[in-house]
């Protein structure tokens, strides 16, 4: 009998690394990571997030193909009167997805202790280049002390290189 891995008397890997055609909109390759370490936000506006210490990296494929970007990050939110907190995706050169308006936004009047978030963050983008990208998940708050992964509740990313 013929092994699953041979194709016209050639080894699957082989095929695989002759560059065959990838429909478009499959998925090329699939990354992922989790953080755990409390981290104190205290950037204060779009453009300077404090890091969440939430990264990961990927080696695109192709820069013709897009990154679906996948992100559930954990935050407490202290006592305050209106809290909030954004998010942004840095790529290591500039802000590739962003949140513009505080999404994670408690209309309070100053009596709410610990609010704890769970903020999911979906973007879709395209590869800045053909090497090897560090994506940085970055926050930035209104109000007093907004700390991530607090109780060390891990936040986690994930990005699917979809074939363009």
């Amino acid at each position: 009998t013929m092994s699953l891995t041979k194709l016209n008397n050639q080894s699957l890997s082989a095929m695989t690394s002759a560059g065959l055609p990838v429909a478009s909109g499959s998925v090329v390759q699939t990354v992922s990571a989790t953080y755990t370490t409390a981290t104190n936000i205290t950037g204060t506006a779009k453009g300077s997030g404090t890091s969440t210490g939430l990264s990961i990296t990927i080696t695109p494929k192709s820069v013709t193909n897009k990154l679906l970007i996948n992100c559930r990050c954990n935050f407490l939110l202290a006592t305050h009167s209106n809290p909030w907190v954004s998010l942004e995706i840095h790529d290591g050169t500039s802000i590739v997805a962003t949140d513009e308006n505080g999404t994670v936004y408690i209309n309070a009047n100053g009596d709410e202790h610990n609010n704890k978030w769970l903020y999911p963050f979906m973007a879709f983008v395209t590869p800045s280049g053909s090497g090897a990208i560090t994506y940085t998940v970055r926050a930035w708050k209104s109000g007093n002390a907004v700390t991530a992964q607090h109780g060390s509740i891990p936040s986690t990313i994930s990005i699917q290189e979809i074939a363009g």
